[in-house]
This record gives C-alpha cells, structure tokens and sequence, in this order.
C-alpha cells in the first residue's frame, strides 16, 4: 500500500485549514435562520394543534357555544393538518441504484480511503457505492428523525471520474470530499435538507386540501366564505415560510461556498496545491466526454446493442474531441512552469457569474486562487486512478453492464467493433481540423437571408487555384476565436445589466475598466458593432468558400455547380426552419413560465399563451406543408434512409390549440417540435457533409486535372420557408408583472410587501385563535 498511496507535501503550514471567520460566521447566520425556520413551522402547527384541541373538545362537552368551538375547532385542526402533513413525506436523502462495494472485494481502494480519511482527520466513509458518473460526493440516509440525530456519511466515487484522473489528482478529489467528512457545519446541510423537503411540500404541493378549499369556495356563499378565509391564511403561511426559508437558503449556500473553499484547503494540505487544480481542469473535456459516450450508448441500445466498456468509450471521445480542435492536451493537466509555479493559473476569472447568494461552488478561478494563496509544493503521481481497483477491466465490464441493465435485450458488442462504430460517427468532413474550426459550433448560412445571399455578388477574377489556396488560411482560427470570446463578452455584460449575473466583487471589469452600471447600455451598443464586424469577417471567408468552389465546379462539365447550389440550398432550409422552430419553442417555454409563476392563470394570461400557441402550430404547419416541396439528391437520400423529404415527416394531425384543448396540446406540442426539429437536424449535418465532401472532390478533379463525371441531380429546397437571421430572434420575457413579482416574492420590494401582508394575515389567525378561547371563556 505504501507504494500505491502518492507522497504528499514535505511541509504544511499549521494553520492551512483552520476555518476562516467568515466560515464561522456564515456557519452561525445558517444555523440562526434555520433554528428561526425550524421554530416558526413548529410555533405555528403547534398553536393550531393546541386551538384544535381546546376547541373541538369544548363542543364535545357541549354547551351555549357548541357551534362556534366546532367551527373553530375545525378551522384551526385543517390548518394543523395542513403544516403537520409535511412531516410524512420527507424522503430519504439517498436512494442509490449504485453499486455498493466492501472492503474485501477492493482491499486496495479502502485502504487507500481508510489512511486518506485518518489523515485528514475525517470519519471513516459508512458505506462506498460505485456510480459511472463523473463525480465524487458525500451524502447521508436521511428522514425527520435527522434533524435530532447525526447521520453517518457515506461515499459516492465516479468510475467516469477514475477514468480520466491520475492517481494523485484521484486523492486531491477523494481528499477534498473528506474534509466535508470532517466538517461539523455539514450538519447545517443535512438540516437544510430536511427542512427543505418540509417547506417545499407545504409551498409547492398541491394535494387534497387545496382541491377542498377549491371546492368548498365554489359552494353556496353561506359557507363559500369559509373556504375563501382558509385559502387566504394558507396562502399567508405558505408565503411566510417561503420568505423565511429563502433566507435559510441564501445562508445555507453561502456557508456551501466557504466549505467547498475550505474542504479544499484539506485536499491542499494532503495533495499540494497543484493536484486539486489539475483535477478541476480536467473536468470538462471528462464531463463533456461522458456525455456523448451515453448518446453513444443510447444509440447502440436502439439498435439492441451492448457496450462492453463505456469508459473506453469517454476515453475515445476525449482523443477524438482533442484532434478535431487540433488540441494534442486536450483533457490533459497543464504543464507547470518550472518558475514560480505559485503565480501560475490554469483559469481566468468570469466576466460575470450567477449572483452568489445563489452558488453553492466557487468559480474554478476562485478556487485556484485559493489554493495557491499559500502555496504547498508536492510531487504529481502520474499514475492511472484505476490502480486504486483490483482488477480494472472487470470493475469496467461490471459498471458498463450496471449501466444498462434494464435493456435485456441488447446484445454485448465488442469493445472494438463500438469504437469503430464511434470513430466512424467523428470521421465527418465538417470535423476535419483543415477547416481550422470554421464549421464547429456554427453555422454558415444563418447569416444570408437568402441562398443567393451564401455568395459574393462580385465575380471571381483570380486563378481558380490560386483562390483555393488561399481558403481557410491559418488566421482563420484567431478570427473565429475573436467572434466567440466578443459573443461571450456581450451575453456576460447583458446578463449583468439585466441582473441576471453578478460581477465578482460587486465591481463591472471589462477591458482593464471598471464600469458603472448606467454606462452598460453604451459598452454593449459599442460591442454589438464589434461582434457584427468581426461576424462578417468570417461571413465574407463563408461567401468566398462558397463563390470560389461553386465558380470552380462550373469549369468542370457534368453539372456539379447546380449541384453545389442543391446542397447549399438544403442546408439553408434546414439550418433556418430548425433555428425558427427552435426559438418559437423557446418564445412558448418563456411564456409558460411567466404566466404560470404564481400558480395561477387568468384569462388574460391564458389569451396571450393561445397567441403564442398559434404562431408555433403555423409554423409547425407550413413545415409539413412544404415539405412535399423538397426534393434530395441520391446521396442526401441515401445518407438520410430516405425515399422521400415528406416520408420524414408524416401526416400533420396536430389540431390548432384552442381553450378547450389547450391542456392536452400543451402536453403534446413539444414532442412535435422535437421530431421535426430532428428531421431538419438530420438535413442540416447531411447536407453540410455532403457539401463539404463534394467541395473538396472538385478542387482534388482541377488539382489532378481529371474529370469526375455527371453530377447527380440537384437537390431542391422549397419556394418559401421559415427564415430567421441572427439578431431577430423573438423577445422573451425577463421580467415578471408586478402581481406576479408580489405572488413569487421576485425582488426586494415585493418580497418585502408579500412577507408583510403574509405576516398581518398570520398574527390575525393566530390573534383570532386567543380570541375564540376568551369568548369560551
């Protein structure tokens, strides 16, 4: 073991970990507002429990005020009912479908876990379960009884994780999740949990006694008037226990972040500064990776095939994913400088982020500052993760296996035969890195509102050769990469004004300057000239691309500059009627959300969704319509498996919405969307790699002078199709009404407002519970 365990720094500071004041202080603000929560929920079930009680028991003796005590006995036992419920329906924290490993099926993994957790002075883990995500986390079986007893802690280690960290990085994550072990705030988190569950039932459910109330405000106005009174103090105690429990939350998140920065000082103390860094840096290229190996998985499943080894999979992802951007490291740890290692950052600091009452992790770059601020020099092992396992290969086939149990009916393919299959689908045209990324990640015909408008008007007057050479030159990378990291600077800035995010420190830094907010508007108009220049720079290569191998295939007989024209058509019509599909779906999500904030949709709002409606069912309409317009060459045909553009896509039966489907529709509209937004995906890549392909086939034919025969027959687009061009997307909207805002306590203001209403209308049915017992009196 001693062998397998990596070395870890020569010296420490003594005071490295030791909590900071603002952890303590923030530990003590989640336990005041959770003890001022906890109290409040209790107080009030209990004071109703009691008035219930007291009441109901006077009419059982009877006398002069038999009606009134069961009135009010009533009252109050539904509002008790109504807190208390929630107390049954609290879940277990975890439920886990993992694979619960022992000591003597891994020796080597617990005592690798067993000598980590001892030293930093952490419990040991109660219970370690395998997962195949990419993640490391600690976690509890919980229930109410929790929130009185401690509850053991047990360990989650990602196989997706193991497979792209060395063994020292492995240590740092597994090092980090033991100091949350040894962290006493972690109670703070496992209160908060229960807690949460509790008013999130009251708040959020709706059960029985909303449809009682529902309907006993429907009755006969004598009695009407009850269900009218109960609705309104429930809705008061639902809102007081929101406003307070969003402060628990605030707090509670805001101690998150102190104990990440600080569970990370363990892993520092243990690994260095360096491993923990590394690890985080290579967390994207992982989590990314894991992600298209399941969409790999996925597709295999479909045809009824296994996968024997998923994480061979994410490997081969990663590698591919690496050529494609020409990026040799990618996924891998950033070389040290072998000076000054303690002033090197692997990232940089976000022009904005979410508003950190909200984040429960720091930025990476936060986190590297913080684990550099002292610095603690240690060696890298270098080693795989997997040595930690017996035998890595079975635990592989064991997990990829436990992944896709429930399929029975596939059939295991072998591992090499999946990673063709998986190279096969990264061997696109439009993948290749000569093309220095001009076709990753965006698209070449949004910009043309037409496809006439995909080429230069003036005609081409150098050497056809020449030209050719001249495509794609070396600068074409830096161009691209400008527009993005423009892109990124405006949506940051929009963000921040629209307060969406937050500037680190409270204080707007763009270029070196710090902004006031009023001088936003102007800074985002002057980079939204930056972003359509630099945008029409790489516009201008995409024209040229387009002008120079049509102009081209024109010197070459067989008609294959009509047939570029056929594919750069079809790709327009795709790449256009799925963008507009795309963001009317979006313009409807938005409108849902808005309308349906409050729990509640009026006439008015239900008037403005059927608006919307209707614009995306027309739009879903002439899709189907003109898609017996469509005509695909042979080779787009044979790519797609089909005969025909309209076999794609069906029989249009979906009804117009109206009020009385609206429901049933809404349940339906998305899964429309989706698989005609799939049928264009589907054209979209097809057409863009055949265009690529033949491209590249006419410039070869001009290079060796040799002919290549008829073209096959052009693709036709239809006449008239949805066009939607960057910059006319459909506004959404991103700011609730004023009721709305008061209903959902959206800002200062109306969260104040509703918290003080919600506070007048509980203190008078508590006021009116003493008042009931001195009139029995």
């Amino acid at each position: 073991m001693e062998n397998m365990y990596p070395a870890g720094p020569a010296s420490v500071p003594e005071n490295l970990t030791r909590p900071t004041a603002g952890y303590k202080q923030k530990a003590w603000l989640a336990m005041a507002g959770l003890a001022l929560f906890v109290t409040l929920y209790f107080f009030l079930a209990g004071w109703f429990s009691w008035i219930a009680g007291k009441r109901l028991y006077a009419a059982y003796l009877g006398g002069d005020e038999v009606l009134f005590n069961a009135i009010a006995g009533a009252l109050a036992a539904f509002l008790a009912l109504f807190l208390l419920k929630a107390l049954f329906f609290v879940k277990h924290g975890h439920e886990s479908g993992d694979i619960e490993i022992k000591p003597d099926q891994e020796p080597r993994l617990f005592e690798f876990l067993y000598r980590l957790a001892d030293e930093a002075g952490a419990p040991r883990p109660h219970r370690v379960f395998l997962s195949p995500r990419v993640n490391a986390a600690v976690f509890y079986d919980l229930s109410i009884l929790n929130l009185i007893f401690p509850s053991k802690k047990n360990l989650e280690i990602g196989l997706g994780l193991v497979n792209v960290l060395t063994l020292g990085e492995m240590k740092a994550v597994l090092a980090h999740e033991f100091g949350h072990f040894a962290q006493r705030s972690m109670a703070v988190g496992r209160w908060v949990y229960v807690a949460h569950q509790i008013a999130a039932y009251i708040i959020a459910e709706r059960d029985m006694f909303d449809n009682f109330l529902r309907g006993l405000s429907r009755f006969d106005l004598r009695i009407a008037w009850i269900g009218w009174l109960l609705s309104l103090i429930v809705w008061s105690i639902r809102s007081l226990l929101d406003t307070v429990f969003s402060l628990v939350v605030m707090a509670q998140r805001a101690l998150s972040r102190e104990m990440e920065l600080q569970a990370d000082l363990v892993a520092v103390s243990l690994t260095g500064s360096d491993a923990l860094v590394h690890a985080l840096h290579r967390l994207q290229a992982a989590d990314e990776a894991w992600d298209r190996a399941l969409h790999f998985v996925g597709g295999e499943l479909s045809e009824k095939r296994g996968v024997q080894d998923i994480f061979a999979v994410q490997s081969r992802v990663i590698e591919s994913i690496g050529k494609i951007l020409d990026k040799p490291d990618y996924g891998c740890a950033p070389l040290l400088p072998e000076a000054n290692p303690e002033a090197h950052r692997v990232f940089k600091s976000a022009l904005a982020q979410p508003p950190r009452m909200w984040a429960t992790h720091p930025e990476n770059s936060e986190r590297e500052s913080n684990a550099k601020r002292v610095y603690v020099a240690a060696p890298l092992d270098e080693r795989s993760a997997w040595e930690l396992f017996s035998d890595p290969a079975a635990m592989k086939a064991q997990m990829s296996a436990h992944l896709i149990r429930l399929e029975k009916e596939a059939e295991p393919a072998d591992i090499q035969e999946s990673l063709l299959k998986l190279d096969s689908q990264f061997d696109r045209a439009y993948l290749n890195p000569a093309y220095r990324g001009a076709y990753l990640g965006r698209s070449v015909v949004r910009s043309a509102e037409t496809v006439d408008d995909l080429y230069d008007k003036k005609p081409i007057t150098n050497a056809i050769s020449t030209e050719l050479a001249a495509l794609y030159p070396e600068t074409l990378t830096a161009d691209l990469e400008r527009l993005r990291n423009l892109e990124e600077e405006r949506v940051s800035l929009q963000a921040v004004y629209d307060k969406i995010f937050t500037a680190p420190g409270g204080v707007i830094r763009h270029r070196g300057q710090e902004l006031k907010r009023a001088e936003l508007p102007d800074v985002i108009a002057e980079l939204d000239k930056e972003v359509r220049d630099a945008r029409e720079q790489i516009c201008r290569h995409d024209r040229r691309c387009r002008s120079v191998f049509r102009a081209a295939a024109k010197s070459l007989a067989g008609g294959w500059d009509a047939y570029l024209t056929g594919l750069a058509a079809m790709l327009h019509y795709a790449d256009h009627s799925e963008a507009n599909l795309r963001d009317a779906q979006g313009l409807l999500a938005n409108v849902v959300a808005v309308i349906t904030a409050d729990r509640n949709v009026s006439s008015r709002e239900l008037k403005r969704l059927l608006v919307v409606a209707e614009e995306v069912y027309q739009i879903l309409r002439l899709d189907f319509a003109v898609a017996v317009e469509v005509t695909l060459d042979a080779t787009l045909s044979e790519k797609l498996g089909l005969s025909s553009w309209s076999e794609a896509f069906g029989e249009f039966k979906l009804p117009p919405p109206s009020k009385n489907n609206i429901n049933e529709w809404m349940q339906a509209i998305d899964s429309w969307i989706n698989s005609a937004a799939g049928c264009f995906s589907a054209l979209r890549h097809a057409a863009l790699e055949q265009l690529l392909l033949t491209e590249a086939k006419v410039a070869q034919s001009l290079r060796d002078g040799e002919q290549i025969g008829e073209a096959p027959k052009p693709s036709r687009a239809p006449a008239k199709y949805s066009v939607l061009l960057p910059g006319s997307e459909r506004k959404r909207q991103k700011r609730l009404g004023l009721w709305d805002r008061f209903q959902t306590a959206d800002g200062v203001a109306p969260a104040l407002a509703r918290f003080i209403i919600a506070l007048a209308i509980v203190g008078a049915a508590l006021g009116a519970g003493q008042f009931a017992e001195l009139l029995a009196r």
